[in-house]
């Protein structure tokens, strides 16, 4: 249920936020989840892109282009940018 995934990724967000600030990347971790849900389960794309823009700056500002969480994102993002055609 990808409505109900949403709504448990939402809460951790918030949760996240508030303990780890908006920039860590347990924060972008799960706002990148969030675009997953948004991309592949409720077909929201222009939702998805928005979170996954998101969690791709954050993660090249706090870890670099080069790390694997942020190649991570970015191999996701460019894979859901592809299946929408």
């Amino acid at each position: 249920d990808y409505e109900k995934a949403l709504e448990y990724y939402e809460r951790a967000l918030k949760g996240f936020e508030k303990m780890l600030g908006k920039t860590h990347p347990d924060t972008l971790s799960t706002v990148m989840n969030i675009a997953i849900v948004y991309n592949d389960g409720l077909k929201k794309y222009e939702k998805a892109f928005e979170k996954y823009s998101h969690a791709l700056k954050g993660y090249e500002a706090q870890l670099g282009k080069d790390h694997e969480d942020t190649k991570q994102c970015a191999k996701n993002f460019s894979i859901d940018l592809r299946s929408q055609g």
